[in-house]
């Protein structure tokens, strides 16, 4: 994929950096037709990759509605991915470490994420991932 391509979510966007980067930057409230949105985006953009890297900017979240957690929970996706969070609550971390522990454990998942204080070494770590998981 050779252009940007962009798409608003709610009060959020979703960015698509070629050749595989999905940029997420989150304003306000997480609901969960905001999450299925980003599913059905993230499938449509990345279709043709084998693995998933994410770079999801939390730094103005407002909060997360509680049905998020059953959303992302049932996104059926076998593809390796590493997701890369700039900001974020200590709440919001406690309940994605929930959600990825629970979807590696009963849906199989490979996911990796981490927290970064800013988006420079946030990208960094995902260069980092794009190496490991182009060898995988």
């Amino acid at each position: 994929m050779s252009a940007l391509r962009q798409a608003v979510i709610g009060e959020h966007t979703a960015t698509l950096e070629p050749p595989d980067l999905l940029v997420l930057t989150f304003r306000g409230v997480i609901r969960a037709p905001h999450v299925a949105a980003y599913a059905a985006l993230r499938t449509e953009l990345l279709a043709d990759q084998r693995y998933l890297l994410t770079l999801a900017d939390l730094r103005r979240v407002e909060g997360v509605e509680p049905a998020c957690r059953r959303s992302i929970a049932a996104i059926r996706d076998e593809r390796a991915q590493a997701t890369a969070f700039v900001g974020g609550s200590f709440r919001f971390r406690v309940v994605a470490e929930l959600i990825a522990n629970a979807a590696r454990v009963f849906a199989h998942r490979k996911l990796a994420f981490r927290f970064f204080p800013d988006e420079a070494s946030a990208r960094s770590w995902l260069t980092e991932m794009r190496r490991t998981l182009r060898g995988a």
